[in-house]
C-alpha cells in the first residue's frame, strides 16, 4: 500500500513538472503574435573621415572604418494593421588619428569601438559607441633630461603613452535610404572619454566629432539577421 501510495506521488509530482514546463514554454512563445526567424543579409561597411574639437582648445581629424556583425529586424502590427519596422545593428568601428593641443603636445591615436545602431524606415539613425585604445603625445619644445653625473641630453620627439576609454552617442543621416539614394551618410557624436594615466590620475575630455561615412559598392558584409514580429492585439 505504501509502495502504491509511493508512485502516485511520483506520479502528480511529475504530471506537476510536466504541466510547468508547457507553462514556461508557453510563455516564451508568447501568445501575442511574437515569433523569430533568422537568415543572412548584405550590410554595407562604411570608411570614414572627421573632424573632432577637444574643449577647451584641443582639434584634430580621424579616418576609420565601421561594419555590422549582427543584425536584428522587428515588425510590429498594431491593432488597426498597421506595420512600423525598427533595425538594430551590433557595429564595430576602427579609428586612427591625431590632435593638436597649441603650444602643449600633439598626439597620435588609435581605438577600437563596439555599440549599436538603431534606425527605422527613415533616413536618420542613432548609435551608441563604447571605445578604448592608447594614445602617444609629443610635446613642444625641446625637452632635456640630467643623467647622475650632471650630463644633460635631449630628448628628441619626447612624449607619453596613454590608455584612453570613452562613451559616445551618435546623431546621423543616411542618404542611401533617402528617395534619391547616395552611397554616404554624415554624423555628428558627442563623446565624452579619459586619459590615463595622467600625472598619478586621469584627464576627462568632452569632444565633439562631425564624420562623413562613403559606402563603396564592392564594401559589402554578409551578417545574420535575427527576425522578430510582434503583434499589439491582445
Amino acid at each position: 500500500m505504501l509502495h502504491l501510495l509511493f508512485k502516485i506521488e511520483n506520479l502528480k509530482s511529475l504530471s506537476s513538472k510536466i504541466f510547468l514546463c508547457l507553462f514556461i514554454l508557453m510563455w516564451l512563445l508568447r501568445v501575442d503574435g511574437k515569433a523569430q526567424d533568422s537568415l543572412k543579409v548584405i550590410k554595407p561597411i562604411y570608411f570614414n573621415g572627421s573632424f573632432f574639437y577637444d574643449f577647451p582648445q584641443s582639434f584634430g581629424t580621424a579616418a576609420g572604418v565601421d561594419f555590422p556583425v549582427r543584425s536584428k529586424v522587428v515588425f510590429t502590427k498594431n491593432k488597426a494593421g498597421e506595420e512600423t519596422t525598427k533595425y538594430s545593428d551590433l557595429i564595430i568601428a576602427s579609428n586612427i588619428g591625431f590632435y593638436r593641443y597649441p603650444y602643449n603636445n600633439t598626439g597620435i591615436y588609435l581605438f577600437q569601438s563596439i555599440g549599436k545602431r538603431y534606425h527605422k524606415e527613415k533616413t536618420y539613425y542613432f548609435e551608441w559607441l563604447a571605445s578604448i585604445g592608447v594614445m602617444r603625445t609629443f610635446y613642444d619644445g625641446t625637452v632635456y633630461s640630467v643623467d647622475n653625473n650632471g650630463n644633460v641630453k635631449i630628448l628628441n620627439d619626447f612624449g607619453k603613452y596613454y590608455a584612453i576609454t570613452g562613451f559616445a552617442a551618435v546623431f546621423g543621416h543616411n542618404f542611401e535610404r533617402s528617395t534619391k539614394p547616395r552611397p554616404f551618410a554624415i554624423d555628428i557624436k558627442p563623446s565624452l572619454w579619459i586619459q590615463y594615466p595622467y600625472n598619478s590620475f586621469v584627464l576627462p575630455h568632452f569632444s565633439v566629432w562631425l564624420a562623413f561615412k562613403y559606402h563603396f559598392n564592392r564594401f559589402h558584409i554578409s551578417v545574420k539577421q535575427k527576425q522578430v514580429k510582434k503583434s499589439t492585439e491582445k
